[in-house]
């Protein structure tokens, strides 16, 4: 018996041919699904790269605050990396400010928090130097800016920022050309994309430079980066394997809506506040550090025993796919990551059914692991019409970036 929610959005699925996308929406908590088919509706978003932003914003929010256990020593936190693909004018900024939304209004809060303790810093700054007695005894801590999303930077910002907010940080491009296009900015010792294979990978971050002050080490680093792309990629992000460990979205269909007007008198539900609700209870989720305050002490989440056999089982699969590879030269990298973003995505998962009410914390269940590794055969067959796409399709000089890329 279905509940009056999961049979609306049963026949939104059904009105809006969400099977011909093959996205698997359903998946998804029935009061986020709602949400999805609201901003499409009111606001003309695309649905794949809706679902998709929900579950990188998601991400961001949890940062360190939880890890999943994976199997013996091996957690992680939900970084994830995804990149938006699509033609010009189809959309793909619109519903990112959208559901990235709530976190920027939490930085707006820790920017004017910031303010004032530079205020009140400045005061008691030039108050300590008039009282020459009291001088030597003063101690004051020079305020630093807590911050979540950034979006231009130098690598040595990027580090500077995750060492003040060890919860993580969330890399936000318009186009994501201009990510990797600013690592020949500087000079030829920049390290962002080293960083952030390291980063993805679970190792510490550290930063030696004669312009610190300090040196930064950041035992637990946690990055999630989104962005849009419309054209070609380089080359060289291929060969270090970056590419790897990104979720591609490319809706199926290419085309871009038209506006649809509404009658005024329609009820219009205030889907941001729906949204801001969840995001916001997984924002308040605490992330404690240890007694230096250097280092996170996450909630690490198990499996349960079926989900933890279903998601070994899959990827047992995916193993004797390579193994039956013979020539090393045609094994092809990227399932050997696929993984490490399951893993990350069904404590993206479970962590949004706690926060929509539709779900617990204690563990990892069943459903969780099944929604990802759905949503990760997703994004493997959005990758494959990637291909298809520029095999079928001449875009000119940049062909053959496209087809030694992917």
């Amino acid at each position: 018996m279905y509940s009056a929610l999961e049979l609306t959005n049963r026949l939104h699925a059904e009105a809006g041919r969400i099977s011909e996308s093959e996205l698997p929406l359903e998946v998804f908590p029935q009061k986020v699904q709602e949400i999805i088919f609201n901003i499409a509706t009111y606001e003309n978003f695309n649905i794949e790269y809706s679902a998709s932003i929900v579950l990188s914003a998601v991400a961001a929010a949890i940062g360190n605050s939880c890890q999943i256990q994976i199997k013996g020593n091996w957690r992680t936190s939900p970084s994830v990396y995804m990149m938006l693909v699509g033609r010009p004018g189809l959309g793909k900024t619109p519903p990112l400010s959208f559901l990235y939304r709530p976190i920027h209004e939490q930085d707006d809060r820790m920017f004017e928090r910031y303010l004032q303790e530079c205020d009140e810093y400045e005061r008691a700054l030039a108050a300590s130097c008039k009282d020459k007695e009291t001088d030597e005894n003063v101690l004051l801590k020079k305020p630093q800016l807590v911050t979540t999303v950034i979006s231009d930077f130098t690598p040595e910002a990027l580090m500077n920022v995750h060492q003040h907010n060890l919860r993580g940080v969330a890399i936000e491009v318009d186009e994501i050309l201009a990510l990797f296009n600013s690592v020949k900015r500087y000079n030829s010792k920049n390290n962002l994309i080293e960083d952030l294979l390291s980063s993805y990978s679970g190792r510490p971050l550290k930063s030696v430079r004669k312009s610190e002050a300090r040196p930064i080490l950041i035992r637990q680093p946690c990055i999630n980066v989104i962005g849009s792309v419309q054209t070609n990629l380089r080359n060289e992000y291929k060969a270090n394997g970056l590419l790897d460990r990104f979720l591609f979205v490319y809706p199926k269909d290419q085309r871009i809506s038209k506006w649809q007007r509404t009658d005024r008198s329609t009820f219009c539900p205030d889907t941001m506040e729906q949204w801001r609700k969840i995001l916001n209870r997984i924002l308040s989720l605490p992330c404690p550090t240890n007694d230096k305050g250097n280092t996170v002490c996450s909630l690490v989440l198990d499996m349960e025993e079926c989900a933890e056999a279903c998601f070994y089982n899959w990827y047992n699969g995916i193993i004797d796919t390579v193994n039956a590879v013979r020539n090393d030269a045609e094994v092809d990298s990227r399932k050997t990551k696929l993984d490490g973003n399951a893993a990350r995505l069904s404590l993206v998962f479970q962590i949004l059914k706690w926060a929509a009410g539709e779900g617990y914390m204690q563990y990892i269940d069943l459903d969780s692991v099944k929604a990802a590794i759905r949503m990760i055969n997703y994004y493997e067959d959005t990758y494959r019409r990637i291909q298809e796409s520029i095999v079928s399709s001449g875009i000119g000089d940049n062909k053959e970036a496209w087809l030694s890329l992917l």
